[in-house]
């Protein structure tokens, strides 16, 4: 890329209605045009071609090339000169609600009971304006597929307003209705496996479709009966999903089930004969030695949230030897609870550093490899590989263009390093999923952010006065404020 092009405004995006000439063949017709960038395929040999160009049409990459293209008819084109184009990132775990319980639970020690008491007050409505705030932040960061796990249910139908959400953001997403069954969880919060199969059938029935994918989730080992898990698993494989459940998450979890089952949480789901190349497994933090060797051996899918062990002063998980023995990993950024934000740079730079850190090598890991965890490893984790995750002809054209102005960026003799290990604060000038643009200029055509953020605001603030917090959840936690 030519230097002076990094002064230039991010993004030039124009709409061709006609040019008058003579009728371009159907083969160089384009839906829209992706041209003059940094392409960042992440295709099976890592090309970067500089300049680039995608080409969409039918809402799915036709052509990925080098240098200028020639001959297209586009309905819309965006010139990414000065910035960099990448496939859409995937993010492999992530509650949407949370958005709502941000703050509230931070350095308390009974911080899952004060998320309960709050999530009573999480009807559809409410759910929706959560879901609709988080899918914001994402899609503003460059995400295009989110998981979501969602597992509290005191209203029954607070899932469909996640997926009303998500269908109105345009967005892909995996999302596990799951479910809690023992004496772990409080009654009101339980619910019985029958009724949950029934509620995992109507969410499919009116959800899934080719961008949105209903699945079945215990939420953790050692908050479901045996006979849950099983049941959830087996809902899976009848309708040939991955099904995705909460295990060996932390210390806690790991004592729980020394303690009550007499082995750690991934040898209690062989036993079970649970555990397999199916199961997408959230942290893996608290693991015995030889449960890695377990996982890789069974193909398990792991969700990698280094944020939320961090915050919780939890076990680092081994990622490349998970990897090196045959897991598959990707990264998730977790719920905005237990990390407290959406940012898919930062959850991928503290991946690799958390890594040299349990290691003390400094040398371990590199951006190269957190890049992948977040786009074809992590689509890779969520079964959708074939579809997106890296730009390719026949995958959805789930697209991020980052321009390259932006302070943190600069200068960029090494630029996915800047990305990964600079880009605290990294945002998308324009977002596409299946061809649609969600994003321009940097700001969401789909959603009203003021709006979104004023009603999710409004939402918080009457969720803590109903759960009775409203003088313990403050601007401080020990500091005085006045009015």
């Amino acid at each position: 890329m030519e230097g002076d092009a990094l002064g230039k405004v991010a993004l030039r995006i124009t709409r061709i209605v006609g040019d008058g000439g003579e009728r371009v063949p159907v083969d160089q017709q384009a839906e829209l045009l992706v041209h003059d960038g940094m392409v960042v395929t992440m295709d099976p040999q890592r090309r970067i071609l500089n300049p680039g160009y995608v080409v969409v049409r039918d809402r799915k990459i036709v052509e990925v090339g080098a240098g200028v293209p020639s001959g297209y008819s586009a309905t819309d084109r965006i010139s990414a000169s000065g910035a960099v184009v990448l496939p859409g990132i995937v993010n492999a775990h992530n509650h949407l609600d949370q958005c709502l319980y941000r703050g509230c639970s931070d350095e308390e020690r009974q911080s899952r009971d004060i998320l309960l008491r709050l999530a009573k007050g999480l009807t559809r409505d409410r759910a929706r304006i959560a879901a609709r705030l988080t899918l914001l932040e994402q899609v503003r960061h460059g995400i295009t597929t989110t998981h979501e796990s969602h597992w509290t249910h005191f209203h029954r139908d607070s899932t469909d307003g996640i997926c009303d959400a998500i269908v109105e953001s345009g967005m892909r997403a995996v999302v596990a209705r799951s479910m809690c069954n023992n004496d772990l969880t409080p009654p009101e919060f339980c619910e019985r496996p029958d009724d949950v199969i029934r509620d995992l059938d109507r969410l499919a029935a009116a959800y899934d479709d080719d961008r949105l994918q209903i699945i079945s989730e215990p939420t953790t080992m050692m908050r479901c009966t045996a006979d849950a898990i099983v049941a959830m698993r087996d809902w899976a494989a009848q309708h040939q999903k991955i099904w995705h459940v909460h295990l060996a998450q932390d210390r806690a979890e790991l004592e729980d089930a020394l303690k009550t089952v007499g082995c750690g949480s991934v040898q209690y789901a062989l036993r079970l004969g649970v555990l397999g190349p199916e199961m997408l497994a959230a942290h893996c933090s608290g693991l015995l030695d030889e449960e890695v060797a377990l996982l890789g051996e069974h193909g398990v899918r792991v969700a990698h949230c280094p944020l939320t062990i961090i915050r919780a002063g939890g076990l680092v998980p081994p990622i490349w030897d998970l990897e090196r023995r045959g897991a598959i990993v990707g990264l998730g950024t977790d719920g905005s609870a237990t990390n407290n934000g959406q940012n898919p740079w930062e959850t991928m730079k503290l991946a690799v550093y958390m890594q040299r850190v349990r290691f003390s090598d400094r040398l371990l890991g590199s951006a190269e490899q957190a890049l992948e965890l977040a786009t074809i490893k992590a689509a890779r984790a969520l079964g959708l590989d074939g579809q997106v995750g890296s730009l390719e002809p026949g995958k959805w054209a789930d697209i991020a263009v980052i321009p390259l102005n932006q302070p943190h960026l600069s200068p960029e003799a090494r630029l996915l390093n800047n990305l990964v290990y600079s880009g605290g604060s990294t945002y998308a000038d324009a977002v596409i999923v299946a061809g649609r643009v969600l994003v321009r200029d940097g700001r969401s055509i789909v959603f009203d952010e003021a709006d979104i953020i004023a009603q999710a605001r409004r939402a918080q603030h009457e969720m803590i006065n109903e759960a009775g917090l409203g003088t313990h959840i403050q601007l401080s936690r020990s500091w005085p404020s006045y009015s």
